[in-house]
Parts: structure tokens; C-alpha cells; sequence
């Protein structure tokens, strides 16, 4: 039996363990930075790894706005826009398997929205908040699934 995972049954929880309601969209993603190095016995050419950078985007509805003030209310006050962590669980509807990653020492860096409205648009607004994390770790982790 051919089937495959649909990223629609997540939850979100934020650094204060509240549920983010009306989460769209959550994408943490690790991009390793390589230098190029030549093997000087074959001249094969390779990677090394020498730094990495983890980005995050989060996307949710308009309606959960508390964290979004929360975040423009620790930058009005000259702090770092910071969630110590977040936790993301993706389950697996047919068995019951879930995958729990916890992402820490998250800094918002990019745009926030503070007064978007589309008067010719009859879609939902969005909230983005984007930036980069320090760690991840799987605090749950899916079975060896039998092909």
C-alpha cells in the first residue's frame, strides 16, 4: 500500500505552551554553508561544512494576533523579537504517529504586518513571522514504516 503524509495535521504551540490556533503554514528548514575544498590526492572536489543557518517562517491567521503583538510590543521596547521556543507535532491520521520537533532561541528579524486590508479581496489576512533559530531537536520521531 502506496500512501504518503499531508502536512495538514499540525499543531503549533509557542514558547509559553499555548496552542497557535489558526496556523496556515510552518516551515523551519536547516541550510548548512559549505566551502569548497580539492582533495589534493584524487583532485576530487567536495564540501565542507562550516557554518549553518536554521530559517523560519511561520504563517497563521489574522486572528491570532497575540503573538504578533507580542512580538511588535518586545520591539517597541528596544528588545529582540525572540520566542525561546516552539514546538510543531505533524500526526499521521492513518496510525497515529506523530512527529514532535522542538525549535529553540527563535529571533523575528524580517517584516511583520502592522495594518494590512484589501478592500477587492475576499481572502483571510495572513500574519508571517519569519527569521532564524539556534537549535532543533525531535523530541518525538515517526516509526520505520514497513514498505
Amino acid at each position: 500500500m502506496e500512501r504518503e503524509l499531508i502536512g495538514r495535521n499540525l499543531s503549533v504551540q509557542d514558547d509559553n505552551g499555548d496552542p497557535i490556533q489558526t496556523i496556515k503554514e510552518i516551515e523551519v528548514i536547516l541550510k548548512p554553508e559549505t566551502l569548497d575544498i580539492i582533495r589534493a590526492r584524487r583532485m576530487a572536489k567536495t564540501k565542507q561544512i562550516v557554518g549553518y543557518e536554521i530559517p523560519v517562517k511561520i504563517v497563521m491567521s489574522k486572528l491570532e494576533s497575540r503573538l504578533r503583538y507580542r512580538m511588535l510590543e518586545l520591539f517597541k521596547q528596544g528588545k529582540t523579537m525572540f520566542l525561546d521556543r516552539i514546538t510543531g507535532s505533524l500526526e499521521d491520521m492513518m496510525t497515529g504517529n506523530t512527529e514532535r520537533v522542538l525549535i529553540t532561541g527563535i529571533h523575528i528579524h524580517n517584516d511583520i504586518d502592522i495594518l494590512v486590508a484589501k478592500i477587492d479581496e475576499n481572502k483571510g489576512i495572513d500574519i508571517t513571522l519569519s527569521g532564524t533559530a539556534t537549535d532543533f531537536d525531535f523530541v518525538g520521531k515517526f516509526p520505520e514504516y514497513m514498505a
